[in-house]
């Protein structure tokens, strides 16, 4: 992939109103809410919510955190909330996290981001890279499990913890790969996974 090739493709106004109302969905919100406590346990500080969606985490992080995201309607809607986000072009120097500045943020979540991706191992290069340079120590990986990488057409690369490891080093960019599994279970709602990066 190269930075014409635009990671954005599909993620229109529909997509960000589909997205808006699954944030509070009375179910969704539930099991939500395991999702967001046991993300919340990953960061420390200042956190970049790299690709912040309809904004249920970037809601809850630290005082001082920052949202990035490529949908221009769902950073409208989140900034009217009164939530800090910028706006991502939605291709691979995105990854380099050029409009950061060093020594502001400690932690990094790219939740439900890579699978979007055709090449995921190489945009966390790039990431992990971009982290090292900002002062970053933490970085939380969050992907879909079977069901919920099934669940979206604009899934491209399924991810867990034997692919990392298949296409990345224990050790990159100073950054120590270890995984958890499932962060939570709900039957027929699938699972999610955290893959956790930290200096």
């Amino acid at each position: 992939m190269n930075d014409a090739t635009s990671l954005a493709e599909g993620f229109d106004r529909l997509y960000a109103e589909e997205q808006i109302l699954r944030s509070v969905h009375p179910l969704r919100r539930l099991v939500k809410g395991f999702y967001l406590r046991e993300t919340l346990r990953e960061v420390q500080g200042p956190t970049v919510d790299f690709g912040c969606g309809a904004g249920q985490l970037l809601a809850q992080l630290p005082k001082e955190s920052l949202g990035l995201e490529v949908n221009p309607h769902l950073i409208t809607a989140l900034r009217a909330q009164g939530l800090t986000v910028q706006e991502s072009q939605g291709t691979m120097v995105d990854f380099e996290l050029r409009s950061l500045l060093p020594k502001r943020f400690r932690s990094l979540v790219i939740a439900h981001v890579l699978e979007h991706l055709p090449d995921p191992a190489a945009a966390l290069r790039v990431l992990l890279a971009s982290c090292r340079r900002l002062g970053i120590e933490r970085v939380a990986v969050i992907v879909p499990g079977e069901k919920g990488f099934a669940s979206d057409p604009t899934h491209r690369t399924f991810i867990d913890s034997t692919s990392v490891t298949a296409n990345l080093p224990e050790r990159l960019e100073g950054f120590l790969f270890f995984h958890r599994p499932a962060i939570f279970r709900t039957g027929r709602l699938g699972s999610a996974a955290t893959l956790s990066f930290t200096r």
